[in-house]
């Protein structure tokens, strides 16, 4: 009765949590663009300390959501959830800011329905917005009448997965993953006259306020296979290709007039609600591992996406194609040692280097970070006959976004992930009571 109730406790959690994503909040000028700051992080814990690595690197204890035919790996029911946090430092030619911020970063739940076919349901985001800053410029028509200009954005996309992972051959699984993405966007710009005599602001501005809907579904296919090498080594290839997909998306335009307080003195409404579509580009994962099965895992993932086939009905942003490279790895000392706890602890260290879909002074950002990470067993080594196991998931990330160029804006980051996995053969029955 117990793990009935903690399986459907757990499937309420997933539906209702997602409104706590929109509290993923921290400045960062870098989500102005297209649909924001798009996660990278698709796998759990465990790919995140190894530099985002996952698409090529199996795992029965752990969730794979980066390659839906690694799920086929899950031959146990495994509930995961992970929390994220980060802090950062902003900085250009005039200052720098420093913030900082959390959120929900992934909830799933993976269950095998046969001995060759294990599913997986799971919710994450896809996107975050959140940015403020601030700039100067004069009227149109009248170089002599400077204005102060403020731009502000937040929200996020959130992302429900339904993914399968099927073995159709052997070592060759097959997996498949369909996901509705959904979420509300709300982007405003004021503008203020500022006095030529004593520079002070005018005690009103003029505010377009925009709200976006967006929904629809996105589409991905994979593969896998596993060679054995010699002395217990095997070879492991991933690869997963994202269908490019249009996304429903709705924006309704509101002028206002605000008194510095943000008292409303006034609104209009620009015109009747936009319904248009908004184009995510296809994309393409290739990953490779070779582990000894029990203790050592090195693994290289690669990907690219074509965010600049990009396009929306409610903006002009013009991106790039994107691409990324990881590596990283995973020891563990010795997983069945009763002797000492931190041998059967997991030791994770990884690097990641890619080129974001942005551009500053007409040059991409870049995005570099070092990772590493831990998971801590829960209590003892999994016994029969239920084979549970409980796991605390640890992962950390240092790194730095900018184009390289000193005078420009640069962003340096320190990011941690906390997740727990809990494994277990719930349908298979105690042979004494």
């Amino acid at each position: 009765m117990y793990k009935i109730y903690l399986f459907l406790s757990s499937m309420a959690l997933l539906g209702s949590i997602a409104t706590a994503q929109a509290q993923n909040l921290g400045n960062s000028p870098f989500s102005a663009f297209g649909v924001g700051d798009v996660n990278e992080s698709t796998g759990s814990v465990r790919s995140f300390g190894m530099g985002n690595v996952g698409v090529g690197t199996p795992a029965s204890a752990y969730i794979n959501s980066s390659n839906p035919a690694l799920l086929y790996y899950n031959n146990r029911v495994t509930f995961e959830l992970g929390l994220g946090a980060q802090a950062k430092i902003l900085s250009d030619e005039v200052g720098e800011q420093r913030d900082a911020d959390g959120s929900l970063n992934y909830l799933a739940l993976a269950l095998p329905i046969s001995k060759r076919w294990s599913t997986a349901v799971g919710l994450r985001p896809y996107s975050t917005i959140n940015y403020e800053y601030t700039s100067e410029g004069t009227v149109a028509g009248d170089a002599t009448t400077k204005t102060r200009n403020s731009y502000t954005g937040n929200g996020n996309l959130s992302e429900v997965f339904f993914g399968h992972g099927i073995r159709i051959a052997k070592r060759l699984n097959l997996g498949v993953s369909a996901s509705y993405l959904f979420g509300l966007v709300e982007r405003e710009s004021g503008s203020q006259l500022i006095n030529a005599t004593d520079a002070s602001l005018s005690a009103e501005q003029l505010v377009i306020n925009e709200r976006t809907n967006y929904n629809g579904f996105q589409f991905k296919g994979a593969l896998a296979y596993r060679q054995p090498l010699k002395d217990k080594w095997s070879l492991n290839l991933g690869t997963v290709y994202t269908i490019g997909s249009d996304l429903n998306t709705k924006k309704r335009t509101v002028q206002e007039r605000r008194l510095s307080n943000d008292l409303v003195l006034g609104q209009n409404y620009l015109g009747d609600s936009i319904t248009t579509t908004t184009r995510l580009p296809q994309g393409i994962q290739f990953g490779l591992s070779v582990d000894n099965g029990q203790s050592l895992v090195i693994g290289a993932d690669f990907s690219a996406q074509k965010w600049s086939e990009f396009k929306s009905g409610v903006s002009t942003d013009k991106l790039a194609d994107t691409y990324r490279i990881g590596i990283g790895a995973e020891y563990i000392p010795n997983p069945v040692s009763v002797n000492s706890y931190f041998q059967r602890v997991a030791y994770r260290a990884g690097f990641s280097v890619g080129k974001t879909p942005l551009e500053l002074n007409g040059k991409q950002v870049n995005d570099v970070s070092l990772h590493w990470g831990f998971t801590l067993p829960i209590g003892g080594s999994p016994r029969p006959p239920e084979y549970t196991q409980s796991l605390l998931n640890l992962g950390f990330a240092v790194g730095r976004r900018g184009n390289g160029e000193s005078n420009t804006l640069q962003e340096n980051y320190f990011r941690v992930q906390l997740g727990f996995s809990l494994n277990s053969n719930w349908f298979i029955k105690p042979k004494i009571d």
